[in-house]
């Protein structure tokens, strides 16, 4: 069980989620919900916080597995980013 305050802020099955990304590395990248809509964009909560409540993506353990990966490859954050969108992309156009 998780003790984090904040946890079932994604709409994800505990045994799916990854909480290693709980500030994402990706908030100041993919925030733009327009240029970005695979994602969802965040959401400034009325405490200050940033949510990115409508994204679950960088949260699966799958993808948070995968994106240690690609960080100890020295990858930036930003080339991290454009890999997952744009295998997300990639796929959807299947």
């Amino acid at each position: 069980m998780n003790k984090c305050k904040y946890f079932r802020c994604h709409d994800l099955a505990e045994e799916q989620f990854d909480c290693s990304l709980c500030y994402c590395p990706f908030y100041k990248i993919c925030g733009d919900e327009k240029k970005y809509p695979l994602f969802g964009g965040y959401i400034l909560k009325q405490n200050g916080l940033l949510a990115c409540e409508n994204c679950t993506y960088f949260h699966r353990k799958d993808i948070v597995k995968e994106y240690n990966v690609l960080k100890e490859k020295k990858m930036s954050t930003q080339e991290i980013f454009h890999y997952f969108t744009n295998r997300i992309e990639k796929s959807q156009k299947k």
